[in-house]
């Protein structure tokens, strides 16, 4: 028997980060750990398939040690499902925040003021106390995304080898804003697990995992609830004797899908037109009345994605790279800008990026720029989504739920190696899934890439619906997020609640 093992998991990699998680507001999207970077294997899905080296899964066949592993799990598992549910009484009451995967964490000025410089647009709803006085708000307020949380699970180590993480679906309904010195207490309520793998049997044995939660604030009121749904894909050395008593992270060849774009001087011209036609609502009410099904919000374009070192993911942007966007329309500053080797303009003291000088990272920065380009924690895409909607309802709306489908469609694994998720473990607040067959002219499309360094992103949208809850109107959005050479690296919906005209 092998002893009962667990890697880290995507939640304890934010306990290394030295963060709160409820306050990250990233939802902690495919973190796996870092060491993982270091074992990955560089090969495409469909090369991995080929050959005896690896053992081939049947869904729901499990060998002896295979079973010791699951069942400790699922034991877990059902333990948290069949607890009481837990009251915010019973959350401040309780000094262990192990109990139930609780997690509490303070917003502080840092925090707070990572999220805005994340989120972008300048925004002074998030950044101006004069300004957010005199709105609904009565003061500056955090970015609504910051309270996102992971409440699925993570499979234990020994299970497989190698892991690829795919589909990760995240969705959460806001309904209060977060200050400043909140306190936020987070709480997962459910968590289940599935065997999808293909019944035909497959090299990778794919498990569907979910989860449910609710965030609290220090006064005990309900700021929001969430649900995240994803896959992990294992496959494994057939000889015992080689197999990893932790697993690493096998990542999709996303920068062979997708070759460095080369900005030119025409492109420029685009761009810099598109973020000069970009408008924020603000205090100017946008009313119920007046949206239509079909109507489009004005797209929304990010600054370049820039980094100061070379990293192997990136999880926040400098504040230099955040800026790029208003230095460039800038005509003085602008003229200070020199271009990269990419054509994307930034300061001359950042024309080369510096080197990570950790020994320990080396092996898996070499793996994670293997053109050069780290890739990007996908949840920057849901954060500019949310500021293009933010620009497009102004002050007076108010962003009730919003939900995310990221890694749809990994390169190199068709739907044969690692299945779509079957809809009954998709948590209700999927019921929008999936979204851009929502949208006429994008059926058929999905989040096909993974945001890298380099990338400008644009941000769309389309309005689905619009109804009336008792005294409220709402309005449903689909939106998505491509890059400048057109790849989606993440679609979803959101839900907005809006005045009605008197």
């Amino acid at each position: 028997m092998r002893i009962l093992e667990h890697n880290r998991s995507r939640r304890d990699f934010i306990k290394l980060l030295g963060q709160g998680a409820a306050v990250l507001g990233i939802g902690r999207m495919g973190l796996l750990g870092r060491s993982s970077w270091a074992q990955s294997g560089i090969q495409e899905g469909m090369d991995l398939v080929k050959g005896d080296e690896w053992e081939t899964f049947m869904p729901g066949v499990y060998d002896e040690d295979d079973r010791e592993i699951i069942g400790a799990f699922e034991s877990e598992i059902d333990k948290l499902n069949n607890r009481d549910r837990l009251s915010f009484q019973d959350l401040v009451s309780s000094n262990d925040w192990t109990r139930g995967n609780n997690v509490r964490g303070e917003v502080t000025d840092e925090l707070r003021m990572a999220q805005v410089n994340n989120f972008g647009g300048r925004n002074p709803l998030f950044l101006d106390e004069e300004y957010a006085k005199k709105t609904q708000y009565g003061k500056p307020i955090a970015p609504p995304v910051i309270i996102v949380d992971e409440y699925m699970p993570a499979m234990p180590a020994g299970v497989g080898d190698y892991m690829v993480v795919s589909r990760w679906n995240g969705a959460t309904s806001f309904y209060r804003p977060v200050y400043e010195g909140d306190t936020l207490y987070s709480v997962v309520d459910q968590r289940h697990f599935r065997d999808i793998t293909p019944a035909g049997g497959c090299k990778y044995r794919t498990f569907v995992l979910s989860g449910t939660g609710r965030v609290f604030n220090q006064k005990g009121e309900l700021v929001g609830e969430g649900a995240n749904v994803l896959t992990e894909s294992f496959r494994r050395n057939r000889d015992i004797s080689r197999r990893f008593k932790t697993r690493a992270w096998e990542s999709p060849d996303w920068w062979r899908q997708r070759p460095k774009y080369q900005y030119t001087d025409a492109d420029w011209e685009k761009i810099i037109g598109m973020w000069k036609k970009e408008k924020r609502r603000g205090s100017n009410p946008l009313y119920w009345d007046d949206v239509k099904i079909g109507d489009q919000p004005e797209p929304y374009t990010n600054s370049p994605i820039l980094a100061d070192i070379t990293v192997n993911m990136m999880f926040t942007m400098p504040q230099w790279a955040t800026d790029m966007k208003w230095d460039i329309l800038d005509p003085v500053k602008f003229k200070t800008l020199v271009k990269n080797e990419q054509g994307i303009y930034v300061p001359p003291d950042h024309l080369v990026k510096g080197e990570d000088t950790d020994p320990m990272h080396k092996a898996e920065v070499e793996q994670a720029n293997r053109d050069g380009r780290s890739v990007v924690q996908n949840s920057f895409c849901a954060k500019w989504a949310a500021n293009m909607i933010y620009n497009w309802m102004g002050d007076h709306g108010w962003l009730a739920r919003m939900g995310w489908d990221i890694m749809a469609d990994p390169p190199g694994y068709p739907e044969s190696i690692i299945p779509p998720i079957p809809k009954p473990d998709m948590p209700g607040l999927f019921d929008g899934y999936p979204y851009l067959d929502q949208v006429p002219f994008m059926k058929g499309r999905c989040a096909e890439a993974h945001p890298l360094e380099g990338d400008i992103i644009t941000n769309r949208g389309y309005v689905t619906g619009k109804y009336k809850k008792g005294n409220e109107y709402f309005i449903d959005l689909i939106w998505w997020c491509e890059t400048y050479d057109r790849y989606i690296v993440q679609e979803g919906f959101a839900t907005v609640k809006l005045p009605k005209r008197a």
